[in-house]
């Protein structure tokens, strides 16, 4: 000790000081974990596939001329064009799953797996689309010069076949 005052060795110094600095880092990263629970402030209970008390918005417009509905990551639908499944056209529905909101893409409830009816004959989930007969008339009463059209088992499997190659030829 001079003149009252302690003088402390150089190596003291540093001892202390990273002390302090391990505290520091270890109440940042306290913190860090305290509230990384969602960065978002505003997510909905259960995640973002929850479903919000105020409703369910509709998935986003896709397709030639935005004619379509998203129905998944890469799959997007609507009358007239079929379901374009992993096409050009159906990128656009990935930005889907980067908003905080679900969606829903329209059209009745069908199929064992949630889906929805998104063309006439056709029941699509965010997973793949499946031929469901419960969906032949979603579309028939909007048109009824096309309804005959539409109705054999043969014009649905050309009306499939056609939309499956559409989407080949996309690449």
């Amino acid at each position: 000790m001079i003149g009252g005052l302690s003088v402390r060795h150089p190596h003291q110094r540093r001892e202390s000081e990273a002390a302090a600095m391990h505290h520091s880092l270890l109440c940042v990263l306290g913190l860090l974990a305290l509230s990384s629970a969602c960065y978002i402030q505003n997510c909905p209970r259960g995640g973002k596939r929850a479903l919000p008390e105020g409703g369910v918005r509709q998935c986003m417009p896709c397709g030639p001329g935005d004619r379509g509905r998203c129905f998944g990551p890469s799959i997007c639908c609507g009358e007239g064009l079929g379901c374009l499944l992993g096409s050009a056209a159906a990128a656009h529905c990935e930005e889907e799953n980067y908003l905080l909101t679900p969606c829903q893409p329209g059209g009745r409830p069908c199929g064992p797996e949630g889906g929805h009816c998104a063309s006439s004959g056709l029941c699509c989930n965010s997973e793949g689309c499946m031929l469901d007969s419960d969906c032949l008339g979603e579309t028939d009463a909007a048109d009824p010069a096309q309804s005959s059209a539409r109705s054999s088992p043969t014009d649905l499997l050309l009306r499939l076949l056609h939309v499956a190659s559409r989407g080949q030829n996309d690449y």
